[in-house]
């Protein structure tokens, strides 16, 4: 174990990560199972249209965006 932060973190060997299908960015669940410590990776959640626009607020959404100028009668 090491200090990260105000936390403390473990290193999981590459061979141990490999088996457990866990890698970098892996979201994991943690468990205490009989007093250990159980890390499994975690069931992603669904994403639905509508999951995705909860996660939408005004800080982190962004103005329009124009990208050529118009064509044609697309300007009146």
């Amino acid at each position: 174990m090491q200090r990260w932060g105000n936390s403390l973190a473990v290193r999981i060997p590459k061979a141990a990560a490999e088996q457990a299908r866990m890698g970098e960015g892996t979201v994991v669940e943690v468990q205490f199972v009989n007093g250990s410590l159980v890390l499994t990776p975690a069931e992603p959640d669904e994403m639905t249209l509508v999951s995705l626009l909860k996660g939408v607020t005004d800080e982190n959404i962004h103005g329009e965006v124009d990208f050529v100028a118009p064509v044609g009668k697309e300007a009146w």
